[in-house]
């Protein structure tokens, strides 16, 4: 999973009245909550609203409205606007936290249901010229370390015609810090669970939106409940669906090392040292060609 910088104090510290007049005269003082790669996020005083307000100006505030508007959570989306020269996405405050090991069997129930309706919405099909470019800057990057059989994974059943699929509407960025759970659903024993951040959600295969889920955020488990659970979100389990699972699981894996490699490489033998036995373990459990 892809390590993401922790919030940083005098970052967050940004948030003054003289920096958003014009939020601050509609929402009260905004309180820091939190920061990331891509955005800050703040507070109300009443604690009711968060402001999201994005580093970059490409309009990912409406971008992610309009994406979480469409995954059927619109009622969280109160507003995006442009004010104070920054972009920001306005929603009413989740009552949460982001997801823990122990968490994780606790939300599974939730979690298929909000990704199985997410991903009944189908329109074209998958982009294989973005597969095998990738795939390509993998096998560039990668070429001195052994990987041939996370290679093999990908390749043999996308060359076979496997991964020629209808696409789906995906989030795309399902790590465990993007699922938050709250306190029980009224009239359930299930717990309220929010899926965030929606700037890299579009149309791709399913099953690779799954390998993220799996790799980001059950991945928190030991190997074998991590693969039992992740299967339990699977549409069948037919011998061409795991074929297409392993390949997206193990083309995850090979994407998390490329970035590391690019971005961390400090980091890179460490996370190579943990990912790739639990791909391997994946790629000795499931079915290939």
């Amino acid at each position: 999973m892809t390590l993401r910088p922790n919030p940083n104090a005098e970052e967050g510290s940004e948030a003054t009245s003289h920096r958003f007049p014009v939020l601050e005269a509609r929402f009260g003082r905004l309180t820091p909550m939190d920061a990331g790669m891509q955005s800050r996020v703040y507070s109300t005083p009443d604690g009711t609203t968060v402001v999201k307000v994005y580093r970059n100006h490409q309009g990912e505030h409406r971008l992610e409205a309009d994406n979480m508007r469409r995954a059927d959570m619109g009622a969280w989306v109160l507003d995006a606007v442009e004010a104070d020269g920054v972009e920001a996405l306005i929603m009413r405050r989740f009552a949460g936290r982001p997801l823990t090991a122990a968490d994780v069997p606790r939300a599974l129930p939730r979690l298929r249901e909000i990704i199985g309706a997410l991903h009944r919405e189908r329109a074209g099909r998958v982009d294989l010229r973005r597969v095998r470019e990738r795939l390509r800057r993998f096998r560039s990057a990668l070429a001195a370390y052994p990987l041939d059989d996370l290679f093999d994974a990908v390749e043999i059943p996308l060359e076979a015609g496997l991964l020629d699929q209808p696409a789906a509407f995906c989030h795309l960025d399902m790590w465990h810090d993007n699922i938050l759970i709250g306190s029980g659903l009224a009239g359930t024993d299930q717990p309220e669970v929010l899926v965030i951040d929606w700037t890299k959600a579009g149309w791709d295969d399913p099953l690779r939106d799954l390998a993220l889920l799996k790799t980001g955020t059950l991945d928190l488990l030991p190997p074998d409940e991590s693969l039992d659970a992740a299967l339990t979100f699977l549409p069948d389990h037919a011998p061409a669906t795991l074929t297409r699972y392993r390949a997206y699981l193990a083309m995850t894996t090979l994407h998390d090392l490329y970035w590391f490699l690019m971005n961390e490489p400090y980091e890179f033998e460490g996370q190579r040292d943990q990912k790739l036995p639990r791909a391997r373990h994946v790629l000795g459990r499931l079915p290939g060609l």
